[in-house]
This record gives structure tokens, C-alpha cells and sequence, in this order.
């Protein structure tokens, strides 16, 4: 996930295995590669879209924080929102950040 962030774009396997491989002695194979980009795809952490003969892939979100709240949200739903919404209000400070940031769209 760290070299498609880096990479700020959307990106072949082919160019994720050269940045993985660049500072490694003994170098991942392609098929390994592609193999974790297609689970993290299945598990929508990447999101894949066709480009010629092969695809293409980029970050569903922009950190693993990002990653995280998709995955609550997508499993839970509204019952992880009302539970983010409880905790927030519990401090403060928290909830005064996050009033903050819903205003700020």
C-alpha cells in the first residue's frame, strides 16, 4: 500500500514491483505482487480499473486510517457511525475537532 500512496496515482503491478524491488537483495517475483494487489482489490483496499491487456490500480483511501473507517463503516454501518458519533461526544475536545471537520466541507 506504501509504494501505490507513494505513487499518488494510479499504477500497474508491474510499476509496484520495480519500486518494491529497488531496495531489495533478493527481488518479490511479479506474480507475488499481483497476487496481493488483487486481494487487497477484492478487499476494495485498491481499486482496479482495466488498461489495455492488464490493469491498473489506486488507493481507495489515503491512509491506513482511511482503510480502517471503510472497512467499519462498509461492515457496520450506520450502528459504527452512531458509536464514532457516542465517543466523540464523550470528549470534548473531540467532538469540538469533529464539528470542526464536518464544517469545514
Amino acid at each position: 500500500m506504501e509504494a501505490v500512496w507513494r505513487a499518488d496515482r494510479a499504477v500497474s503491478v508491474r510499476e509496484i514491483v520495480e519500486a518494491l524491488n529497488a531496495g531489495r537483495g533478493e527481488p518479490l517475483a511479479y506474480t507475488t505482487v499481483m497476487t496481493v494487489m488483487n486481494r487487497l482489490a477484492d478487499k476494495q483496499a485498491l481499486a482496479r480499473s482495466p488498461a489495455g491487456r492488464s490493469y491498473v490500480y489506486e488507493a481507495t483511501a489515503p491512509d491506513p486510517a482511511g482503510i480502517a473507517v471503510k472497512n467499519v463503516i462498509r461492515t457496520y454501518g450506520d450502528e459504527a457511525m452512531a458509536h464514532f458519533i457516542d465517543e466523540a461526544r464523550a470528549d470534548p475536545e473531540v467532538w469540538r475537532r469533529m464539528q470542526r471537520m464536518m464544517s469545514e466541507d
